[in-house]
């Protein structure tokens, strides 16, 4: 009898060890789930947050030059040229080109890792505004305005040509640099800075071709010009061409990233909507007649473009015990063609993943192109200005 109920004992104890197991595996299950997907909201939230505050500023600052948007970039800073680029972008940007036009925002359709879409956008934040001045280059390291009372030390100065849309370029105002005293009239000269130095050319602006009417816009301290993109590793990575924000490697905005979509929303009247009334009429893919190539260039379809809608996947750090779907859906309530279907492996659909889906107006470009200005110059614009 001894034996049989210590048997028994042995019996019901071990079942009781097993249920706790298995209890105590389903409790940290679900415990590395939840912390997977707190993880996994928490890194789609910061990025979601980041890419709103950064995009939504583009065109800011660049919005009231005839001849601005669609100019070709020259840009040296301590000597050595950035734009035009000598060499390809560093990774995942090789397959942008090295020569960028001003444009508010232009996207790259599936050029990234994954058929990962890739994202270019500017913006100034100038002290003197927005309003553009007439200018003339002096010498090397000096050009003539009609009033540098807004102008600071250091300020980054864009330089177009006043009758067509061609090369530009960017100087920096001298660092020595200061205002007139209150009372005293305002200077139209404005110091560059010795030649080579800051953002300088090796002949300061005496680089674009002579005589020649220009307009000079102010474009603050801190302008940007920034490449978004998904790496390799998963990374959603950052890379400002003037390196105001960045060095020459791109920085990373999040981890476990896998997948980065955008959708271009149009005011162009197709649908039953009224064109150019700064309403969203439809939302298209970047290709095809909105492909790269053409917004890049500010002709008529980045006139077009008043939003941007951008999908960011985010996974989650650690695979989970049940397995997920085959694939995700971006963009689910758009019509099939612009529906972006991500398959998934069969060790991916153990993970968690985040889709977070934005929409981001462009306030601050709407009208750059249709602005009286461009339209007084008598500057060839897209029919929509007319």
């Amino acid at each position: 009898m001894a034996l049989l109920e210590t048997m028994i004992g042995l019996t019901l104890g071990l079942l009781a060890v097993l249920v706790i197991v298995k209890s105590f595996a389903s409790i940290e299950q679900f415990a590395r789930a939840g912390v997977a997907q707190a993880d996994a909201q928490q890194r789609g939230a910061l990025v979601s947050w980041r890419l709103v505050r950064e995009i939504r500023m583009a065109g800011a600052g660049l919005g009231h030059s005839a001849t601005a948007w669609g100019c070709r970039l020259n840009v040296w800073r301590a000597g050595a040229r950035l734009l035009p680029r000598a060499s390809s972008w560093p990774a995942p940007f090789a397959n942008l080109p090295t020569t960028l036009l001003l444009t508010p925002v232009a996207a790259s359709d599936q050029t990234g890792p994954g058929d990962t879409d890739q994202l270019i956008f500017a913006s100034a934040r100038g002290s003197a505004g927005t309003a553009p001045l007439t200018s003339s280059v002096v010498s090397a390291s000096m050009i003539e305005a009609g009033s540098t009372t807004a102008y600071r030390a250091g300020d980054l100065l864009l330089m177009t040509d006043a009758t067509a849309v061609s090369d530009c370029q960017v100087g920096q105002v001298d660092s020595h640099y200061a205002q007139p005293a209150v009372g005293t009239p305002a200077a139209t000269a404005i110091p560059t800075g010795p030649d080579g130095t800051l953002y300088n050319g090796p002949i300061g602006f005496a680089n674009l071709a002579q005589p020649a009417d220009y307009t000079v816009l102010n474009l603050g301290s801190t302008p940007s010009l920034q490449l978004v993109g998904v790496n390799t590793m998963g990374q959603l990575v950052l890379l400002d061409a003037l390196g105001m924000m960045t060095g020459t490697e791109p920085v990373v905005l999040a981890e476990q990233v896998r997948q980065f979509q955008v959708l271009y929303g149009i005011d162009d009247g197709i649908g039953g909507g009224v064109p150019n009334d700064n309403v969203i009429d439809r939302w298209v893919a970047p290709s095809g007649p909105w492909a790269f190539d053409t917004v890049h260039s500010a002709a008529t379809p980045a006139l077009q473009v008043k939003a941007v809608r951008i999908a960011v996947v985010v996974r989650a750090g650690s695979p989970q015990g049940r397995q997920g779907p085959a694939s995700l859906t971006l963009f689910g309530d758009m019509p099939a063609p612009l529906q972006v279907i991500v398959p998934l492996t069969a060790a991916e659909r153990f993970d968690q993943f985040q889709v977070y889906d934005m929409v981001i107006a462009l306030r601050n470009g709407s009208a750059a192109l249709c602005s009286e200005p461009r339209r007084a110059a008598a500057v060839p614009a897209p029919s929509i200005c007319d």
